[in-house]
């Protein structure tokens, strides 16, 4: 770290990276909820749907595949914001400890961010897949 002139440590720097810190784990948290959130919602629309059609009493046939796609789905995308969440935790924990012990080195190639962009693409290309093949 900086020495300033007095001998003493940065201290104002070694607020501000623990302030981004906190700011970079909040994102995460939000990430986090959003995806559990959107899961929670994907999962029960089958049901949704259903309760609407009867309350208006119209005849729906029911897709045999629908409502297990929906669950199934909704679930991982829970399970997900739960496993984003839980790195998220530790690696905020991981940077703190380095930072107090003054050795923060560079970050991985393979940040937290692009492995969840390619797991919701893969997610969002396999649901694109069956909606296309399955005939509501």
């Amino acid at each position: 770290m900086d020495q300033k002139p007095n001998g003493g440590t940065n201290v104002d720097e070694i607020i501000r990276m623990r302030l981004q810190m906190e700011t970079t784990l909040l994102g995460w948290v939000r990430t986090s909820l959003a995806l559990m959130g959107f899961g929670f919602v994907l999962a029960r629309f089958g049901f949704f749907l259903r309760e609407i059609a009867s309350v208006g009493e119209m005849r729906v046939r029911p897709h045999p595949w629908l409502a297990t796609t929906n669950t199934f789905t909704g679930t991982a995308l829970i399970l997900l914001g739960v496993i984003v969440l839980l790195i998220s935790v530790y690696s905020h924990r991981r940077m703190a400890i380095g930072l107090e012990r003054g050795d923060l080195g560079v970050p991985g190639r393979w940040s937290l961010g692009m492995i969840l962009c390619l797991i919701l693409a893969g997610l969002g290309m396999g649901l694109a897949v069956y909606l296309t093949v399955v005939e509501l």
